[in-house]
Order: structure tokens, then C-alpha cells, then sequence
């Protein structure tokens, strides 16, 4: 009977950490979409921005930062979940309690809630995008610079 759990217990173990990486892998998907995203923030920067952008470029700036916080922070719990999980699945960790759920629970959430927050700022992006490029003359004489909105 301590076999088949022991045995049921290593395969779930074993799934969790098959999960982990797959949430890292689209953590790092995420970070090659912010570049685009980076690139396009630049270009759009990179014209005359009229003025009643100004607000929304601000914002879209600060949920930059905010996001790219956000994944770092939960690149760093991915990498320490996936240690934990070698532990466990190597024998070195004998106690497994319910937080390991809870944790998991916790993690698809802020995956799912990342997710949506970067899929909104890439709509509000595109369409600002969209914006600049449909202007033909802007009320702002002087193009802005890119330093002012930093997102890295």
C-alpha cells in the first residue's frame, strides 16, 4: 500500500514540475513579447505625439513597468517552485503539505491575471500605435523622448 502512494505521489509530483516548467516557458514567452512590445512603444515615442496621447502614453508606460515587475517577480517564484519540486522528486524533501495546492492555485491565478494584463496593455498599445500613424498634423510641435516614458 506505501508503494502505490509513494508511486501516486511521484507522479503528481512529477506533473507539477512538467506544469512549472511549462508556466516558466510561457513566462518567457511573455518577456520576448514585451520586446516587440518595447520596440513598438520606441517607434510610436519616436514621432510627434499629440497631445491627448500624452495621458494614455503615461499610461501605458506605467503598466509596462508594472507588468515587467510583475513577471520578474513571478519568474523568480517559477525558479524557486522548480527547485523545491527537484527536491521532492529527488527524495531530499520528506514533508509535503497542502500549501503545495494552495501555491499552485496561487500561481496559475497571477499566470492567468499577467496574461490578461499584458493582452489589454498590447491592445492599448496597438491602438495608439494606430493613432500616430493615422495623425497627419499633430498638435505637439516637438517630438518627445523616448528617456521621459523609461520602461527598462
Amino acid at each position: 500500500m506505501e508503494t502505490l502512494i509513494n508511486s501516486t505521489l511521484s507522479d503528481e509530483l512529477q506533473e507539477l514540475y512538467l506544469e512549472n516548467k511549462e508556466w516558466l516557458s510561457d513566462i518567457l514567452f511573455l518577456e520576448d513579447e514585451m520586446r516587440f512590445f518595447k520596440n513598438l512603444f520606441d517607434q510610436v515615442l519616436s514621432g510627434k505625439i499629440e497631445r491627448e496621447n500624452l495621458q494614455q502614453l503615461e499610461m501605458i508606460s506605467a503598466s509596462l513597468n508594472v507588468i515587467l515587475e510583475r513577471r520578474k517577480q513571478l519568474k523568480n517564484v517559477l525558479e524557486c517552485r522548480k527547485s523545491q519540486l527537484e527536491q521532492l522528486l529527488g527524495g531530499n524533501a520528506v514533508k509535503i503539505e497542502i500549501e503545495l495546492i494552495e501555491e499552485d492555485a496561487a500561481i496559475i491565478a497571477e499566470i492567468k491575471s499577467l496574461m490578461a494584463a499584458e493582452k489589454l496593455l498590447k491592445d492599448e498599445l496597438f491602438t495608439l500605435a494606430e493613432q500616430q500613424k493615422a495623425n497627419t498634423g499633430p498638435i505637439v510641435s516637438r517630438p518627445l523622448k523616448v528617456q521621459r516614458y523609461s520602461i527598462f
